[in-house]
């Protein structure tokens, strides 16, 4: 039977975190949790294992899972009568209370720092059609002159060949100089991952997942490399401490003006590009499919790519996926749930009308 300790503790301890998650206000989460505690746990954890790890620890973490699990499965079948359903209504309730605890400590709590607008000092405001329609059009000009700067680019889709091997690294330096460019603390060094087998996230209509028992971002090895760079940011974002997806795509796009290889930063920048097509479509599919065609081809070839390589992996229940996503991001105090997505827009267009000084510190620094 399972030790009473492991699920009284577990359950002791998840209302203790939940309750504290509660009357805890921004304010003083962002001062003592996400600059404090946070910081600390980053710094020691990756110095001590993810910064040599030479694999996902998620894979050590799945099979330490598994083994747990059969050993319980094993225990469970030698009760019989009451004592059976006892431990599995107890085992049950000590997993779930452990993890609702170590999830919160070592990560979830940033759900309820301050609002990165907030500290900027961002008034966010959905964009006009007509001038989300104009910026749609000024970026697609800036990406086709990024892609021009690509060794060895043609009009066919990118390639892993375009990319830079050590793209983690880059990504990781780039993401490092917004954060600290904006006075947010950056200890120790997160880690990005591709997960295999292919498809495992992109087959629940994601790319990515920050995972906080193990403190590191991961993408689907089954992405393109076009694609990765914009998922990987976001990701490592995640491991800053910032749990809001639409902030982690704003980070993940402003570390396109950090970065120095010319493939990195077309690769952002086309997924937040993509990102707000995809509202022009909804809208307009007509007018955006008479837009479309006038792009460079280069760019035309690598959107299909994209869509083509997306399409090799079907969704397996996407409403219910929806459905749990959505309601797991309102369980963590973001009220549009999936909407959240969407937030990238409205704070890169703020961004925009005050975004001369980080893009004057950006050339100076020559990686603009």
């Amino acid at each position: 039977m399972l030790k009473k300790g492991f699920v009284r503790w577990g359950i002791i301890l998840a209302v203790i975190s939940l309750l504290l998650r509660a009357v805890a206000g921004p304010a003083w989460i962002e001062q003592y949790y996400s600059r404090g505690f946070f910081q600390l746990f980053r710094m020691f954890w990756d110095t001590l294992l993810t910064s040599w790890f030479p694999m996902a620890l998620m894979y050590v973490l799945l099979f330490i899972l598994l083994l747990r699990f059969s050993r319980a499965v094993y225990r469970w079948t030698k009760l019989k009568g009451i004592n059976r359903l006892w431990s599995f209504i107890a085992g049950l309730l000590g997993f779930a209370g452990w993890g609702v605890f170590t999830f919160l400590l070592l990560w979830g709590y940033n759900y309820g720092r301050i609002p990165v607008e907030q500290k900027l000092g961002l008034e966010l405001s959905p964009p006009e059609r007509e001038a989300l329609q104009a910026q749609i059009k000024l970026e697609a000009t800036t990406l086709a002159s990024l892609r021009a700067q690509i060794p060895e680019a043609t009009d066919a889709a990118l390639t892993a060949a375009h990319f830079p091997n050590d793209m983690e690294e880059q990504l990781s330096l780039g993401l490092e100089e917004v954060l600290t460019y904006y006075n947010y603390p950056v200890v120790g060094k997160v880690r990005g991952r591709r997960l295999y087998p292919k498809g495992i996230f992109l087959r629940f209509s994601s790319a990515g997942l920050y995972l906080p028992w193990t403190g590191e971002g991961h993408v689907d090895g089954g992405l393109l490399l076009l694609q990765q760079p914009y998922t990987m940011a976001h990701e490592l974002a995640h491991g800053y401490g910032f749990g809001d997806e639409g902030t982690c795509s704003f980070w993940s796009y402003l570390t396109a003006f950090r970065v120095e290889d010319p493939a990195l930063k077309y690769a952002i920048r086309l997924g937040y590009w993509r990102r707000l097509a995809a509202g022009w479509a909804r809208a307009d599919q007509e007018g955006y499919q008479a837009f479309r065609a006038t792009l460079a081809p280069g760019m035309i070839a690598d959107l299909e790519a994209i869509n083509a390589n997306n399409a090799a992996y079907p969704d397996i229940m996407p409403r219910f996926r929806d459905a749990a996503y959505d309601s797991y991001l309102k369980a963590q105090g973001i009220a549009e749930g999936m909407q959240n997505y969407g937030k990238v827009v409205l704070l890169v267009e703020a961004w925009r009308k005050n975004a001369s000084p980080f893009l004057e510190d950006a050339q100076q620094r020559g990686a603009e």
